[in-house]
């Protein structure tokens, strides 16, 4: 069974091996391209004042990734008191990488799970920054401006449709892990392939074009796609 992975380039290869190891044949096609933003230096006055934050979040590995060069190149020692924030595993693992000590929500791995953190509920005279993509979901930022937070966003970078990408008409599986995913995808899937979607926010935004057979995993995570796909 030919299973087609559309995570970014560099970022597949533990879902295949996973893939390989439970008995499908795993292809890869990126849905999207991750591009690089230059550090402005606007952003750079920002980081400057790393210090101020109660909360630094990330949206998700790229941003970890990209967001943490920038700060390390202004902080040889990094400040004390800030709350690491990740959306998940993936991003909590890139976090550590730089020693630090990342705060992950118990379970959902979305906005709402990072909202129910317990560091993130009396913000009054707070200021917490959002590290991410050129776009994305307003409602952390709104929610937290609700809680009294000064919020300050700033893009690491921008994904892009990937014109490559290419699903076999024989493919049995796709799997989709985000609503930009799918959107860059969706008038190249054959009709009746089964699509694995990552939450019920994607998979809702799928059921809308796609009529070939779904299943919904309870999050974006390697072993949760996995898992989804061999459901019953």
């Amino acid at each position: 069974m030919q299973v087609l992975v559309t995570r970014p380039l560099g970022q597949q290869q533990a879902l295949m091996d996973a893939l390989h190891d439970a008995g499908y044949q795993p292809l890869h096609s990126p849905a999207l391209h991750i591009e690089p933003l230059p550090v402005s230096d606007a952003s750079r006055r920002v980081l400057m004042d790393l210090d101020l934050f109660h909360a630094v979040f990330f949206a998700s590995s790229n941003a970890a990734r990209l967001a943490l060069a920038a700060m390390a190149d202004i902080w040889p020692q990094w400040p004390v008191g800030v709350n690491w924030l990740a959306v998940g595993k993936a991003t909590a693992a890139e976090i550590t990488r730089w020693h630090l000590q990342p705060t992950v929500p118990d379970g959902g791995f979305n906005s709402e799970a990072v909202l129910s953190l317990a560091c993130l509920q009396q913000l009054t005279e707070k200021k917490v920054l959002l590290c991410r993509g050129e776009s994305g979901r307003e409602l952390l930022a709104q929610t937290l401006a609700e809680r009294g937070a000064e919020v300050v966003t700033l893009p690491f970078y921008r994904r892009l449709p990937n014109p490559a990408f290419h699903c076999p008409a024989q493919c049995d599986w796709i799997m989709v892990t985000s609503v930009e995913s799918w959107q860059a995808i969706s008038g190249k899937i054959p009709a009746g392939a089964g699509i694995v979607a990552a939450g019920e926010r994607v998979a809702a935004h799928i059921r809308a074009q796609h009529t070939g057979p779904m299943r919904v995993a309870v999050s974006a995570h390697d072993e949760d796609m996995l898992a989804a796909l061999t459901s019953v």
